[in-house]
């Protein structure tokens, strides 16, 4: 995610900067054939040009906060998906408790917590390894058991599983007396409930892509107004129509890039959800709940961009 509140002109260059040097290019070539009297029976009217280029206008605010509407749905549900985590470290570590009157001798209880959490922050980390294409499946390793790691070799949805081993961890606990009924039904599984909710947003969003039919009418449309511009501005301003062109076909063309930057927000590109951050926070709010001496340092931004 870009966090910066300013960018240098070379920053905007390096990405715009071969458009730039095509709009340049291309107007000046309109300009040379200007000079010709024939050439005249191609420019267009100003005033259709101008139609054109407001009818592309509000097709491009659609389709930008179409966009923008997907990457805040992803941006909040991964905000829900880190509060419902801490909610659930406190649930964990408040309700589940070793029942008072066990004949056999209880596992400690700080172990089962630590084991109910970390599972937690492998299905954390595991769904922000599935939206994001990432086959690193080592990474959950540290997490887990080696049982349940090994469990995880076959699993299409590697996310869901761990999840529902947690649902299945919580009910044997529930079934020896670990967490009271109320405690169980209103609070653990409510709460594995809204994680489930996250993860099928941030999954809806991922698998269904914006229209593709507002994308590709979008760009074309927005192409055609470019090299048709030209056209008509070369009969008002001649030489002078260069600068005017270049920064009109630059702030279309740059608005129509970041609306397709935009709408996929899990696609490992700098405008991101900042996923890795994210699951950082999360992994320290938890250790540190846990009362954990090994916590790692929040994901600092890198040139700007916070992954």
């Amino acid at each position: 995610m870009l966090i910066r509140h300013s960018y240098s002109l070379k920053w905007f260059l390096k990405i715009e900067g071969w458009y730039i040097l095509f709009f340049i290019v291309y107007g000046s070539a309109i300009c040379v054939l200007n000079l010709y009297p024939s050439f005249e029976d191609y420019t267009l009217p100003i005033s259709a040009i101008s139609f054109l280029g407001t009818a592309v206008a509000i097709l491009l605010g659609f389709r930008n906060n179409s966009a923008y509407e997907r990457f805040w749905e992803a941006r909040k549900a991964w905000g829900d998906l880190t509060n419902a985590s801490r909610y659930f470290s406190s649930q964990v570590m408040t309700y589940i408790r070793p029942p008072q009157n066990q004949a056999q001798e209880a596992p400690n209880v700080g172990d089962v917590h630590r084991k109910i959490l970390f599972r937690h922050l492998a299905f954390v980390n595991a769904l922000r390894l599935q939206l994001l294409n990432d086959s690193r499946w080592d990474e959950l390793e540290p997490w887990l058991p080696d049982d349940e790691f090994e469990r995880l070799e076959g699993a299409v949805n590697k996310a869901t599983q761990l999840n529902h081993l947690q649902a299945q961890h919580i009910r044997d606990l529930h079934e020896t007396g670990w967490i009271p009924s109320q405690w169980y039904v209103a609070g653990l599984l409510e709460t594995l409930k809204e994680t489930y909710r996250c993860q099928g947003i941030s999954e809806r969003i991922k698998n269904t892509p914006l229209l593709r039919q507002y994308s590709f009418f979008t760009k074309h449309f927005v192409w055609m107004f470019v090299l048709l511009l030209p056209l008509g501005l070369v009969q008002h301003l001649d030489w002078q129509m260069i600068p005017v062109y270049v920064a009109l076909a630059t702030v279309f063309t740059t608005t129509e890039r970041i609306g397709g930057r935009t709408e996929d927000p899990f696609d490992k590109k700098m405008e991101d959800i900042p996923l890795h951050a994210i699951c950082r926070t999360i992994e320290i709010d938890l250790k540190q709940q846990l009362g954990e001496k090994s916590v790692p340092l929040p994901v600092k931004p890198q040139d700007g961009v916070l992954m």
